[in-house]
């Protein structure tokens, strides 16, 4: 006779997803004491202890916990597979996570086209900052996320997407902006608007060492529109990748954007999948395809 039962099993997954049982509870719209339960249930049955309780950190997976996360993972796709109607097309939901400066360019147009490709995917959206998103994917909350490659290969696997040129964001007639084409020590004199995100706050800061140049900070905020906004009112320049097709700011006011010199340190856009392959989703190569091409179609507007 099966001791278990599915539910219990999305309780636990819930949990080592979100990393703490209050928050799994909160996602799935059930009381806490019923995640609590099924973790300490399954506990129970397999004579094993999940998770280690950690101070103000939540719930942390132990090695037991995460051969039976990747076991407990696989069975909920398998059962979430045999749920649906045989139609012949790809079904079934996808974690999808993306970089919160690349996601409002991006990610809607991308949406827009899978839906149309595959109308039976449901798509589950995360939008964070790159750490945030690594560490999904490393626990298998996310199946792939839309991210800027810094360095983290070791814990996720990368697929390239693109290459995006840094360029200079000032405020509509500045002197400067009379210039085609900028180089970075010419900013290094004005009051610098920084988009302080992890690991964007570093690349664009590098830009400036590499350069032999110390930009003097003004403002530091984690939205690109905010960034964008402050410039375009006249409180320092910038630097960004991401470019919207419309030079202005929410309010109406406009912003100068150029091109920089020199050879340049560029972000290369990837893919990011978890490692484990016990983690993998087939849902994701076709999402992947619809990406590749929505980049390809735009290749334009990355290098402009």
């Amino acid at each position: 006779m099966i001791h278990l039962n599915l539910r219990q099993l999305e309780y636990f997954v819930a949990a080592a997803r979100h990393g703490g049982a209050a928050r799994a509870a909160e996602a799935l719209s059930v009381s806490q004491p019923s995640i609590s339960k099924a973790i300490a249930d399954l506990e129970a049955l397999w004579g094993e202890l999940l998770f280690v309780r950690l101070h103000a950190r939540g719930l942390e997976l132990t090695g037991a916990g995460a051969r039976r996360h990747r076991e407990a993972h696989a069975l909920l796709e398998q059962a979430r597979t045999l749920a649906a109607p045989h139609s012949g097309e790809l079904s079934g939901l996808l974690r999808v996570g993306c970089l919160s400066t690349l996601a409002p360019r991006w990610l809607p147009g991308i949406l827009a086209r899978m839906g149309q490709a595959h109308p039976a995917i449901e798509v589950q959206l995360v939008e964070a900052d790159i750490e945030t998103l690594t560490r999904m994917l490393e626990r298998g909350a996310l199946d792939v996320a839309l991210i800027y490659d810094v360095g983290l290969a070791r814990s996720v696997r990368l697929e390239p997407v693109a290459q995006l040129r840094p360029y200079a964001l000032l405020p509509w007639g500045h002197r400067l902006a009379q210039a085609a084409s900028l180089r970075i020590a010419d900013l290094a004199r004005e009051p610098l608007v920084l988009i302080n995100l992890p690991h964007s706050r570093e690349y664009f800061l590098s830009l400036f060492r590499d350069c032999g140049a110390t930009p003097r900070i003004a403002h530091e905020t984690a939205s690109l529109e905010m960034v964008r906004a402050l410039v375009a009112n006249g409180l320092g320049v910038s630097l960004l990748t991401t470019r919207p097709l419309r030079d202005h700011a929410y309010d109406g006011k406009r912003i100068a954007c150029r091109r920089l010199r020199g050879q340049l340190a560029l972000q290369s856009v990837v893919l990011a999948y978890p490692n484990d392959p016990g983690f993998a989703s087939p849902l994701a190569e076709p999402f992947a395809a619809v990406v590749q091409a929505g980049f390809a179609k735009e290749s334009d507007a990355l290098t402009r």
